[in-house]
C-alpha cells in the first residue's frame, strides 16, 4: 500500500511537471528583440512607417541610436526579423545580418543597405509605397514590386528575375545584370 501511494504520487508529480513544460513550450513568444540582441535571422520584414538600415557583418544584431517607442516593434520568429512602426517620424533601426536572403517591405517602409553586400541569393518584395535602396553583388536576384513601390539597385547580379507592375519605379542605372 505504501509503495503504491509513493508510485501514484511520483506519477502525478511527473505528469504535472511534463504538462507545465509542454504548455511553456507551446506558449506564443511575443517578446520583442532588445536594442542589441544577437539573434540568427536571414529575412527582414519591414511594415508601417519604419526606416531600416541593413549592414552585412559576421553576426546578426539589431541596434538603434534612440529608445524605441511603444509604436515601434522588433520581433524575431524563426529566421525572420519583423520590424513595424506606426510612428509619424520613426527612429532609424540598424540591422546587422550575416547572410541576408530576403527583404520584404510594405506600407511606407524604407530599407537601405550600407556598404557592399555579397550574397548568393536575394529576394526583394516591395508593395504599397515602400522604398528600398540596395547595393549588392548577388548570384541570383528575384524582385517582386507592386503598387507604388520604389527600388534602386546598384552592384551586380549573375541573374535577375523581375515581376512588377507599371506604376512601381525601378532604377537599374548602377546595376549590372549578366543574365536577365
Amino acid at each position: 500500500m505504501k509503495t503504491s501511494i509513493k508510485t501514484l504520487f511520483a506519477s502525478a508529480l511527473t505528469a504535472i511537471v511534463l504538462t507545465s513544460s509542454a504548455f511553456t513550450t507551446f506558449a506564443k513568444d511575443t517578446t520583442p528583440v532588445s536594442a542589441s540582441a544577437a539573434v540568427k535571422f536571414n529575412k527582414v520584414v519591414v511594415t508601417g512607417n519604419a526606416k531600416v538600415v541593413l549592414v552585412q557583418g559576421n553576426s546578426e544584431s539589431v541596434t538603434t541610436n534612440d529608445e524605441l517607442s511603444a509604436n515601434t516593434t522588433v520581433q524575431q520568429k524563426g529566421y525572420t526579423l519583423y520590424i513595424n512602426s506606426t510612428e509619424s517620424s520613426p527612429a532609424t533601426i540598424y540591422v546587422n545580418v550575416k547572410d541576408l536572403q530576403r527583404i520584404d517591405a510594405s506600407n511606407t517602409a524604407q530599407v537601405k543597405t550600407r556598404g557592399n553586400f555579397d550574397l548568393a541569393v536575394l529576394q526583394i518584395f516591395l508593395k504599397d509605397g515602400a522604398k528600398a535602396n540596395v547595393n549588392a553583388k548577388v548570384g541570383s536576384l528575384y524582385t517582386d514590386m507592386k503598387d507604388q513601390s520604389d527600388l534602386k539597385l546598384s552592384g551586380s547580379s549573375a541573374e535577375h528575375s523581375l515581376v512588377r507592375n507599371d506604376v512601381s519605379k525601378l532604377n537599374l542605372n548602377d546595376f549590372v545584370i549578366a543574365k536577365l
